[in-house]
Formats: structure tokens, C-alpha cells, sequence
């Protein structure tokens, strides 16, 4: 089932061919993360494209031992390979597991025969790189123009699961937010329903 979304979230891209989905079949491979798990994204796993077959994930870095969130990532999505993020950042990038996952990838030692044999396989990393920069530009456009209540009611929308799988602390970040002011925010919201 989660082979089939794969293809499915691949194909929402671009038609990969034949050779390409074969070849990936027979490399892909299944990898479990328990809840709470960190690693860093300089661990070569993250070298390649995965494919979360189930579970939550939170993106975040840390310097001068402040945290700050960047992302959250839920089942069905890809993560672009993220090996150099912290280089880049200047600062030190993890990943956190929410929940128990599942992430699908392929050693890194198929990387180069993807991009070699597979014409499109460069033109669906492209892509996959540009919906994740568009993410990222929507959420500091939502920190830079939207006010506190909206970017809270949006994302209550977008992923309210998360308000079960993390700390209060964590969303407040993401959101820009004071942690008192998400939880007043979030207790109007729980007595209007």
C-alpha cells in the first residue's frame, strides 16, 4: 500500500517510466522510526529521496541550543535529500519523529544511476525541491502578513493532528507565537466547537 502511494504521489509530478518504476521497486526499501526518535540530517540516509509511508515528522535546527521549527511533514510526502541543510543554515538540522514512521528510500548508491539512466528521475527531484521551497515561502509569508489568530486557525485546518503529536511549545515556534498566546488561542477555538 504505501509502494502504491509512492508511485501514486511520483506520478502527481510526472509519468515516470516503466525502466524508471521498476528500477525503483527493486531498490526501495522500508525503514521504522519510533516516536520521539531525532536524527540529523547530516546522517547519510538523508542523502536520497524518501517517501513517508506513515507518520509525522517536524524539521528543526538549533543554534546556541535555541530550537526553532521549520517544517512539519505528514504521510504521503516526500522529503527532498537534505544532507548539506545544515551547512547552508549554519546551524545544526534534525529530524523528529512525531509518531511512529515508516520512511520508504534506496541507498545512496543509487542516486547516481537515477539521474545517469533515468532522464526524468532529475525533472521529478526538480519539482519535488520546488513544492517544498513553495512550502517553506508560504509559511514565512504567513509569519510576515498574517496575524496571530489567522496563521493559528490555518494551520488548525491544514494539520490539527499536530496539536495531538507535539508540545504546545513546538506549534507556538512554528506559528511565531508566544506558547500562552496559542493556548488562549486554542481553548476559544475548543469552546466554539
Amino acid at each position: 500500500m504505501e509502494e502504491e502511494n509512492y508511485f501514486k504521489k511520483i506520478t502527481d509530478h510526472l509519468k515516470p517510466s516503466v525502466g524508471l518504476k521498476n528500477y525503483l521497486r527493486y531498490v526501495l526499501q522500508k525503514r521504522a522510526f519510533k516516536k520521539k526518535q531525532t536524527i540529523a540530517v547530516t546522517d547519510p540516509y538523508f542523502s536520497t529521496l524518501l517517501f513517508i509511508g506513515t507518520g509525522t515528522l517536524r524539521l528543526y535546527a538549533i543554534r546556541e541550543e535555541e530550537e526553532t521549527t521549520i517544517l512539519f511533514w505528514q504521510k504521503n510526502q516526500f522529503l527532498t535529500p537534505m544532507f548539506m541543510l545544515g551547512n547552508y543554515l549554519e546551524k545544526e538540522v534534525y529530524v523528529e519523529f512525531l509518531e511512529d514512521t515508516t520512511l520508504i528510500g534506496y541507498r545512496q548508491t543509487h542516486t547516481a544511476n537515477l539521474y545517469k539512466l533515468f532522464p526524468e528521475y532529475r525533472e521529478i527531484i526538480n519539482r519535488l525541491y520546488q513544492q517544498q521551497l513553495a512550502a517553506l515561502m508560504r509559511h514565512a509569508e504567513a509569519l510576515a502578513y498574517l496575524n496571530t489568530s489567522t496563521r493559528f486557525e490555518n494551520l488548525m485546518k491544514a494539520k490539527p493532528e499536530l496539536f495531538t503529536l507535539c508540545r504546545l511549545k513546538i506549534i507556538a515556534d512554528y506559528l511565531g507565537i508566544h506558547p500562552k498566546v496559542l493556548s488562549l488561542l486554542r481553548s476559544k477555538a475548543v469552546k466554539k466547537q
